[in-house]
C-alpha cells in the first residue's frame, strides 16, 4: 500500500506510522519516506524513440508491504509526528483496493491501494 503526504502537507510531517487491515489480517510499520515526483514528457524523436525525466512535486511517500492485497475492504490508520516531534493527529480511512489491467486485458490483474494525506485527513487515491 502507497501513502503519498501532500505536498502542502509534507512539510509539516516528521514521521509515519501506518496500520492496514484486511480480511483478518493487519500490517503495522513506520514508513521510510522519500521525495515524491511525476514524470516529465521529454518528446519524441523522428525514429520513435520516446524519453521522460523526473520532476520532484514537493509529496513525500512511503510504502507499507503487505502479505496480500485483494478487492476487500481494508481499514487503514496512519499517524506520526511532526518534524517538531509532536503527534500527527491519527487519521482512519476504510476503503476497497483498486483492481485494473495496466497492460491490457490479455495480461494480468493488478490490485492497488493507494492513499493520499494532507491536512484535511486521508483519501483514497
Amino acid at each position: 500500500m502507497s501513502v503519498t503526504v501532500a505536498a502542502s502537507y509534507a512539510e509539516s510531517v516528521g514521521t509515519l506510522h501506518v496500520k492496514a487491515c484486511q480480511d483478518g489480517v493487519c500490517t503495522e510499520r513506520d514508513l521510510e519516506l522519500q521525495p515524491g515526483a511525476v514524470a516529465v514528457d521529454q518528446g519524441c524523436t523522428k525514429e520513435g524513440a520516446c524519453s521522460a525525466t523526473q520532476s520532484f512535486d514537493g509529496t513525500r511517500r512511503g510504502l507499507l508491504e503487505l502479505p496480500a492485497l485483494a478487492e476487500t475492504p481494508m481499514d487503514a490508520t496512519v499517524g506520526g509526528t511532526s518534524r517538531s516531534g509532536t503527534p500527527l493527529p491519527a487519521r482512519a480511512l476504510t476503503f476497497t483496493p483498486k483492481g485494473s489491467y495496466p497492460f491490457g486485458e490479455q495480461c494480468q490483474r493488478f490490485v492497488t491501494a493507494s492513499l493520499v494525506l494532507d491536512a484535511e485527513g486521508l483519501r483514497q487515491e
